[in-house]
């Protein structure tokens, strides 16, 4: 049983736990770094890391310097409440390419389905260098982060002619080829008919197919 203090301030019938959180209470710590801990300008670059996975921050790269974490931390909660919005996705994509560009369902001819959007790259502007695998992976994990839950996307690298724009190549949602050749849009499916996370994208079978709800 623990010892009670001589000199505690506690009354006769205080419990264990009581004399040991005044015991905690009264030991010399230095708290004065706690209220630094949660500023990103006052931050040790050490646990900046711990500080954006306590503001949720869907964006990290360790390989940012240090002025980068802490702006990225600054961010997070006006960030978080940018999402959800055509202007986050917009801004997501200028990291990765200032001519990215989303074009939403009621924008495209003909008309697509209802809560889907593109996002396009001009395949003539855009070099091939620069739209890999790992690239464009990068693109749609990023997207998938912020845009509204509701909808789907896919990614499309499209070349202008002079006749109009013509998709290079199509893409279901979380995926990407490229043909060298000019093809037709495959519209999206009607999503709302499969099961999907809580992040709005469907499940998919070994073999890729899609499931449905019962």
């Amino acid at each position: 049983m623990m010892e009670k203090l001589t000199d505690s301030l506690l009354p006769p019938n205080s419990e264990a736990p009581e004399y040991a959180l005044e015991s905690a209470l009264r030991m010399d710590v230095d708290l004065s770094a706690v209220g630094t801990l949660w500023d990103p300008q006052t931050c040790p670059v050490a646990i900046l890391p711990f500080l954006a996975w306590g503001l949720a921050i869907a964006q990290w790269d360790a390989s940012w310097t240090e002025a980068e974490k802490r702006a990225a931390i600054a961010d997070a909660i006006p960030f978080h409440r940018r999402k959800g919005t055509r202007g986050i996705v917009e801004e997501v994509l200028q990291r990765f390419h200032p001519l990215l560009e989303v074009v939403e369902w009621w924008q495209m001819n003909p008309k697509a389905a209802p809560h889907t959007f593109e996002v396009r790259a001009p395949g003539n502007l855009i070099p091939a260098s620069f739209l890999n695998q790992e690239t464009v992976d990068a693109i749609i994990r990023d997207v998938a982060s912020v845009k509204p839950l509701r909808e789907h996307f896919t990614f499309v690298q499209y070349l202008e002619a002079q006749a109009g724009a013509y998709l290079v190549s199509s893409a279901q949602v979380g995926s990407y080829s490229r043909h060298d050749y000019a093809a037709a849009h495959d519209p999206d499916p009607i999503w709302g008919n499969y099961l999907q996370t809580e992040d709005g994208e469907p499940f998919e079978t070994e073999d890729g197919q899609l499931l449905e709800e019962i």
